[in-house]
């Protein structure tokens, strides 16, 4: 199925590394052109040749989504460089993403707030005029399962807490941008096999989380790919205020 993503122009967030540079890599792949937003910019130029090798269009752009004014440039670069904004991918993480309560201080706690959702606001709030000018747009948040259903250690409660904001504000952005043709979404994926989780864990902790899941292994960010790229699409266009998980079936174990 032609997604019809041909032409079309993603800004994506934390797209240096892990689930972020996977969606960079496959709107590529179905023609879009991809301003690759990260905090570290030597991953984001990575990604950026690897398109480019590969014959299609990126911009590596250095981000701290956490401020305003950073954002704010990074998207007049992009808008400057391909003309347009059709898809915003809110996929910047904070690195705090582990501790107990008890362990827990403030650093910990406001970064994961600064990061995960007062970035992901402030990329919202950087486009949305942009798509409403022009009625139509496609906003992709990334959340997560324990947005939902709370977290256990390794995890901490901070970055659980800071994903089920991001769960309310895809709904109130889908609420509000809705009258404007603009969707959005979010995802919500169980364990993911990327280097920071896995460095978090032990082989038990890990052959554990394995065995939590209906279909006995961790997910890759390429499992998550399809899923973003048919909520970028016109495919989906009935579909917004959504959260879509995305785990492998543990939450019905």
């Amino acid at each position: 199925m032609d997604l019809g993503l041909s032409g079309k122009v993603a800004f994506v967030t934390g797209a240096g590394h892990g689930i972020g540079r996977a969606f960079s890599l496959t709107y590529a792949g179905e023609g879009a052109a991809v301003a690759i937003a990260d905090i570290n910019v030597e991953w984001a130029e990575g990604v950026a040749d690897e398109i480019v090798q590969g014959g299609g269009r990126a911009l590596a752009i250095a981000c701290d989504v956490s401020d305003s004014a950073q954002v704010n440039a990074a998207v007049e670069r992009t808008v400057g460089e391909f003309g347009q904004i059709d898809i915003l991918v809110n996929d910047a993480v904070s690195p705090i993403l582990t501790g107990t309560l008890e362990e827990l201080d403030d650093e910990a706690w406001d970064d994961n707030f600064r990061i995960n959702v007062k970035g992901g606001f402030y990329c919202i709030k950087a486009v949305a005029p942009l798509m409403k000018e022009r009625r139509y747009g496609k906003i992709v948040n990334m959340a997560s399962v324990v947005g939902r259903r709370g977290s256990a250690p390794p995890t901490s409660a901070a970055y659980a807490a800071s994903k089920g904001a991001i769960i309310a504000m895809t709904a109130s952005a889908a609420r509000e941008l809705g009258p404007y043709n603009v969707n959005v979404n979010a995802i919500a994926p169980g364990q993911i096999d990327t280097p920071r989780w896995r460095n978090a864990r032990t082989p038990d902790q890990i052959e554990a989380t394995v065995q939590s899941t209906a279909v006995k292994r961790l997910g890759q960010p390429e499992d998550l790919t399809g899923l973003a790229m048919l909520l970028s699409s016109d495919v989906s266009s009935f579909i917004t205020g959504q959260t879509i998980t995305a785990d492998g079936g543990a939450l019905c174990m």
